[in-house]
């Protein structure tokens, strides 16, 4: 009997550029220090047996034949149809895979899957690599989503990613501020469904190259911000403009007027994370945002993946 096979995929955090990034803006982002696994083991019985855990609690649990992915019935579980949707393009992309169908498969998320760091994008990885197949590949048979979060489940450091309507680059960057301590990602207590957003940005035909443009420089020049009032002002700027974009206002104006320091959106507006920076303390911090009824703030040092030998 085979070995059993293991796959890991690193979480995500956009942190500019949203929005903009499928229109083809240079973007920043970081893998982060959550993720999810997937274990593959050999069972005498055919078909797959399926179970997805949420930090040691089990959330799924299903049977499945071949047949079921080439001909998925209409009355299963919006999660099932996706697993099983994947299955079948990764089946089309490698004609070998699933030849031999007798799989019990784990997935492991270390994060709640609600906080949109990339349970589907991680999922998407770990399935391409056991599938043999190129995982950009197999998001673009399932979403038109940019594929950052891919190249982060992908890299170890922060990078720096770019789509066009032909190609699709990314390369490892060094972003780590001098104040990183400064530093939080607060969870905003709504998942955003990131595929409706897309569908809905994409939809607009408007002229994006000015504010592409001024993003884009945005990117490169939060990589070179040395001092916190400077990484502010970057903020500040990207908010302005994203807002402007958006026709909506940007998140500390809306909801944290009397914050001091900087609040950046992160990903889809209105949901998932945003990324603090303040010179005031921790407990200061962690009093001010569950006063607004936020529980759940995250330090750099424990949400942002860095090689070490860099940082």
């Amino acid at each position: 009997m085979d070995q059993a096979q293991y796959f890991y995929s690193n979480g995500k955090l956009l942190i500019t550029a949203e929005y903009l990034v499928l229109k083809g803006a240079l973007s920043l982002a970081i893998p982060t220090q959550y993720g999810q696994s997937l274990a593959v083991y050999p069972q005498s019985d055919e078909g797959l047996t399926w179970q997805a855990f949420e930090n040691e609690n089990q959330w799924l649990n299903f049977y499945f034949s071949v047949d079921e992915i080439l001909n998925s019935e209409n009355d299963i579980s919006v999660e099932k149809a996706f697993i099983l949707e994947l299955l079948r393009q990764a089946m089309i992309l490698n004609p070998d895979f699933l030849k031999k169908s007798q799989f019990k498969l784990e997935t492991r998320l270390n994060f709640n899957r609600n906080w949109g760091l990339g349970s589907s994008s991680t999922l998407i990885n770990n399935l391409a690599q056991w599938a043999q197949v190129d995982a950009f590949d197999l998001l673009a048979k399932v979403s038109k989503a940019s594929g950052y979060d891919i190249a982060c489940a992908q890299n170890d450091t922060p990078i720096l990613f770019q789509r066009s309507k032909n190609r699709i680059w990314h390369e490892a960057c060094m972003f780590s501020p001098e104040f990183k301590e400064q530093i939080y990602f607060l969870y905003l207590g709504k998942k955003q469904k990131s595929e409706n957003e897309v569908k809905r940005f994409l939809k607009q035909e408007k002229d994006f190259s000015s504010e592409i443009q001024e993003i884009s420089a945005l990117s490169l020049h939060l990589l070179d911000a040395e001092k916190a009032k400077d990484f502010d002002k970057i903020i500040e700027e990207h908010e302005a403009i994203t807002s402007n974009l958006l026709g909506i206002p940007a998140l500390k104006q809306k909801a944290f007027s009397d914050f001091e320091g900087s609040i950046k959106s992160l990903g889809a507006w209105g949901g998932d994370f945003a990324m603090i920076r303040s010179d005031w303390d921790k407990r200061r911090l962690t009093n001010y945002f569950e006063s607004k009824g936020l529980e759940t703030l995250i330090p750099w040092e424990n949400m942002v993946l860095e090689d070490e030998n860099e940082v």
